[in-house]
């Protein structure tokens, strides 16, 4: 029996079952515009299109007469030419044939096609028929081998993939997928652009173990020579520009920038959100100048710079679960710097010291520089100012944590024992930075801040009943409001010690406030 065959389809059959395997079917839409313009949705076409290998042949005996029947074929691909081990054998086909012409589909696994060269070879009968035949691509087909470009000069996507589990895989030496943008407008398109409408957009994942060359090995890598190596934005209320989860012991999120920055979160929620074992976020500066740059540095336009609160009960290995920690090997733990009319610090509830309390306009000076305020109620009837020395009439509720406020009134008696400091200007409950800067008269109701220890610029003395001179002990004088010499006090009567001479008549001179 001699068999003589026709290659028909073959080919066609072939890169049809690669296509629908692969799922190269449609049009993808442009960047700027994904699942709105340009689709073609090609899934009715790929449910049709079966993936068997169709091969036409004409089989004939000896004398060349056109052969009819059933007969036992078996198809075979080889990547070679001759010899060697099947990569794919059908098993034993009962083909028809009628006048000659029969049709046959097998199904070889795709992974067969993968670019390199194959071979068929036929055994009709127990018959194996040679030569092999070489399987070519159609034209269009040299658009799926290896090293092949897919070009698209319209709007559209050159390649749609689309799959119920991954749609594109890629294996590399170099990259596993490797994306670029050549558009000539500036800012225009993405070198890959990744979206979910279910879960996320881009995933990134790394197994290596950390070395010398690698010691970070991202699970996402972004590089920019001008701009931002990784760029994340949000339009949810709480939602993440950046989200970087430490699960482990690495990096949750890493940004490296020469002059920019490594990490920019913009957000109308939550600009950067870090959650770790160790350090939910770390910052560290490597400026090579001294005093150069900051750790971590955060700033708002409309509410706190920085907030630290922790929930933490304490225990053995953490008995003060601070909310803000500072430290510093040979400076200042936390440093904190104000405007003319800001705190530099402050603290609403109890504060502990462990330690020496240094309050000095030196750097090096352990000393104290200033004077200690009080806040009292105006009790009186007539308005108080700066320098006023006041007696104390009762108390009032607290206005400042649980410290209770005295009721106070100008002193109009000599050396009393009631004197509880001297006036140094209104403080206003609703805002008492700003009221640091209001010297003005403090009528009676209004609130009063009063020095009751320390170095103060003025106090108003009657020289009348002696001339003063700096280290006299002063008390309350009989004249409203001021102060006088007192040659043996009483205890529980000084309010301080005169600093500057008045020989006579009444004036304002600086006081060291003592209250003894």
């Amino acid at each position: 029996m001699r068999i003589h065959r026709h290659r028909i389809w073959i080919i066609v059959g072939v890169l049809a079952a690669a296509l629908v395997a692969a799922g190269l079917v449609g049009v993808l839409p442009t960047y700027s515009q994904p699942g709105e313009q340009g689709q073609v949705d090609a899934r009715g076409a790929a449910s049709a299109v079966g993936e068997a290998i169709s091969y036409q042949g004409f089989l004939t005996d000896d004398d060349g007469k056109r052969l009819s029947g059933n007969y036992a074929m078996i198809f075979r691909l080889y990547s070679q030419s001759s010899g060697g081990a099947p990569v794919y054998e059908s098993g034993t086909m009962n083909v028809a044939v009628d006048a000659g012409l029969f049709e046959v589909g097998f199904d070889a696994p795709q992974g067969v096609f993968d670019g390199g060269p194959l071979w068929l070879g036929i055994e009709v009968e127990g018959e194996v028929l040679s030569p092999r035949q070489e399987i070519r691509p159609a034209p269009y087909a040299m658009s799926v081998r290896p090293g092949a470009v897919v070009r698209n000069a319209a709007t559209g996507t050159a390649l749609r993939l689309e799959s119920q589990d991954v749609a594109l895989y890629g294996e590399g030496g170099n990259f596993g997928v490797y994306g670029f943008n050549e558009s000539s407008a500036n800012g225009a398109g993405y070198g890959g652009y990744f979206t979910s409408t279910t879960g996320v957009g881009a995933f990134g994942g790394s197994t290596a173990a950390p070395s010398t060359t690698n010691p970070l090995v991202p699970g996402l890598h972004g590089h920019s020579e001008h701009g931002a190596g990784v760029y994340g934005t949000s339009d949810a209320l709480f939602g993440y520009g950046v989200f970087g989860d430490m699960s482990g012991s690495g990096v949750g999120a890493y940004g490296r920038a020469a002059t920019g920055y490594g990490v920019l979160g913009v957000s109308d929620g939550i600009g950067v959100f870090g959650a770790g074992e160790s350090h939910a976020v770390y910052g560290s500066n490597t400026a090579s100048v001294s005093g150069a740059g900051y750790g971590g540095y955060f700033e708002s336009s409309t509410g706190v710079g920085v907030f630290g609160g922790s929930t933490a009960v304490p225990s053995m290995t953490n008995a003060l679960p601070a909310g803000v920690y500072g430290y510093s090997e040979n400076g200042t733990g936390i440093f904190g710097a104000s405007g003319d009319f800001a705190w530099a610090g402050y603290f609403d509830g109890h504060v502990r010291i462990d330690g020496s309390l240094v309050i000095s306009d030196s750097l090096f000076a352990n000393d104290k520089s200033g004077y200690v305020v009080d806040v009292a109620l105006h009790d009186g009837d007539e308005p108080l100012q700066q320098g006023d020395v006041v007696v104390v009439t009762g108390v009032a509720e607290p206005v400042v944590g649980e410290i209770p406020a005295p009721l106070v009134r100008k002193a109009d008696e000599a050396a009393s024992s009631g004197v509880i400091g001297v006036v140094d200007r209104r403080y206003d409950v609703d805002d008492p930075v700003r009221s640091q800067s209001e010297e003005g008269p403090i009528a009676p109701g209004e609130y009063v801040r009063i020095v009751t220890l320390g170095a103060f610029k003025a106090i108003r003395v009657d020289a009348s009943y002696g001339a003063i001179a700096p280290g006299d002990l002063l008390v309350s004088s009989p004249t409203p409001g001021h102060a006088m010499r007192a040659d043996d006090p009483a205890a529980g009567t000084v309010v301080g010690k005169a600093l500057d001479v008045l020989e006579e008549g009444q004036g304002v001179i600086a006081v060291m406030v003592t209250l003894d």
